[in-house]
């Protein structure tokens, strides 16, 4: 075989170097190497994600790769107006007031520097997003169980922070290797830090939350849409709203206001359970819709099968026993089940200080410290 040695452009659109056939492409970089065509190791340079062969429209790639600040926010969509933009807003807004002034800014996909990503690496790749890199740090979009806190589902990123131990103790279980940090729940600081301004109202306020709606099995693990009939069935002694999903508002704007109001939360599945009993709300679950697919979708170690299966909470298996526990839970409030449980997954010394938690752990890891 006739063997051609030429010069070809790589150019790595990634954020992070690749490294393969004995050479590495920095990030947002176009490198010249002289190669055999007809090689192994072309054809691996030539099937690696992230790597662009003798392109001549680079120019836009490496200027956003070389446009990230320190630290960067990343949406991980083409859009940050998006339900889950102002979800990861609402997460980073509190970490990035305790950052010095520049270092950090929101970007829509990675870009050199460190990348604070709020997906599992397995669902970035379902969507097609850009890889994830040896430096970049995790944290959920949510507190909701939804198994993203398992080892082999963020396998690549070298940092995780979590709201608490419980989730720590999840991820290393699974034999995570990177460092896990309990940084508390973001999201809630301006809660507890006093921003937002509880509505009084006449009436006790039921405020049922149901999670967003699934199209694939299990999808009863919402109430949604049953919710909007049945909670017509509560009785007018009380004031009832319904909290949506935020991929289900108009304006998707996040659930904040409404946990701040009520005095007993309806929930099934997600975040809302997490945050309502971490402003001591107590929680209602109409089991009779949803535990057997929340049963059937989840496994033990799964901390929304915990809640299910161990009836942490008030669960009820009718609407009629929903409505006579609604009375129960506004006279007894939180029980010692629920206090213990939410105290593992976001203590309450990280309550209204989680931006700042993150914020220093951030810098740390960014600074090559522990």
């Amino acid at each position: 075989m006739i063997k051609i040695r030429t010069i070809v452009t790589v150019m790595n659109s990634q954020h992070f170097p690749i490294e393969v056939s004995g050479f590495i492409f920095p990030p947002g970089v176009e490198k010249k190497i002289e190669i055999e065509t007809n090689s192994g190791r072309f054809r691996n340079i030539r099937a690696a994600r992230g790597l662009r062969i003798n392109k001549s429209n680079n120019q836009k790639l490496i200027n956003d790769l070389h446009s990230g600040h320190e630290i960067n926010f990343v949406y991980d969509a083409p859009s940050p107006n998006t339900t889950y933009g102002k979800v990861i807003r609402s997460l980073s807004d509190p970490i990035i007031k305790h950052l010095p002034e520049g270092v950090a800014g929101y970007h829509n996909h990675p870009v050199i520097g460190m990348n604070v990503r709020f997906f599992s690496e397995k669902r970035i790749i379902q969507h097609g997003k850009c890889l994830v890199g040896p430096n970049d740090v995790f944290i959920s979009h949510g507190i909701g169980d939804k198994d993203y806190w398992i080892a082999p589902h963020i396998s690549f990123f070298s940092h995780a922070l979590v709201p608490g131990p419980a989730w720590k103790e999840r991820i290393e279980k699974g034999g995570y290797k990177g460092q896990v940090h309990v940084t508390g729940y973001t999201k809630l600081d301006p809660i507890f830090q006093g921003e937002y301004t509880r509505q009084k109202r006449e009436k006790p306020y039921v405020v049922w939350a149901p999670t967003h709606a699934y199209n694939k099995s299990f999808k009863n693990r919402t109430s949604y849409p049953e919710c909007n009939k049945l909670i017509k069935e509560i009785p007018n002694c009380y004031e009832t709203g319904i909290a949506y999903h935020p991929s289900a508002r108009r304006e998707k704007d996040i659930t904040m206001q409404e946990l701040l109001d009520s005095d007993v939360v309806i929930a099934d599945a997600g975040s809302t359970i997490y945050e309502a009993w971490a402003l001591g709300k107590p929680v209602i679950f109409p089991d009779w819709i949803c535990k057997k697919d929340v049963l059937g979708k989840f496994s033990p170690g799964n901390l929304e099968y915990e809640i299910y299966n161990k009836g942490i909470g008030y669960h009820a298996n009718s609407m009629n026993e929903l409505i006579d526990m609604i009375e129960t839970a506004l006279v007894k409030g939180m029980q010692t089940a629920e206090s213990e449980f939410i105290e593992r997954i976001f203590p309450s010394e990280l309550r209204g200080v989680s931006g700042k938690k993150a914020a220093d752990v951030l810098l740390s890891i960014k600074e090559g410290g522990k």
